[in-house]
Parts: structure tokens; sequence; C-alpha cells
């Protein structure tokens, strides 16, 4: 795994679990300026994407609302529990 994506897969999980849920929006402002200069704003929008896609994929994290407008949380695991 790319140091880029393991680092924003940890910034995404912490801020979900810090704001319960996040839009789009929320993750493009947190990771864009994280992301390498030489990237032109479709290829962050689509980097973002895909490490959205990857998470959700993974079970991570689940789309708590519309394909339109998408409110991304953390999975619930059994057998975890938050302390």
């Amino acid at each position: 795994m790319k140091l880029i994506n393991k680092t924003s897969f940890i910034l995404i999980q912490k801020a979900i679990k810090e704001h319960i849920s996040l839009e789009r929006k929320d993750l493009d402002d947190l990771l864009w300026n994280k992301l390498p200069d030489w990237m032109d704003d479709k290829q962050k929008k689509n980097k973002v994407g895909n490490l959205i896609s990857e998470l959700r994929i993974n079970g991570i994290i689940i789309n708590n609302g519309t394909p339109k407008t998408p409110h991304w949380s953390l999975k619930a695991r059994e057998g975890l529990r938050e302390e």
C-alpha cells in the first residue's frame, strides 16, 4: 500500500469517527491539500473517490445517504464496541 493511501485512509477514518458521518465535500476538504501538487483538480477528485471506494469495498465505511448526496460513516464491527 502506498504511503499516501495509508495516510489518507487513517485521516478519513479518524475524521468520520470524530464527526460520526461526513459528506463527500468534507472528505475532499480534508484530503485536498494532502495530495501531491502535481495532481490537477480532476486527478485529486478521482483520487478521493478511489480512496472512498476502496474503504467502502473493504467494508470499513458505508453510505448512509444517497448516491447523489452520500453521508459516509464507519461500518459497525461485530464484536467491537466503542469506548
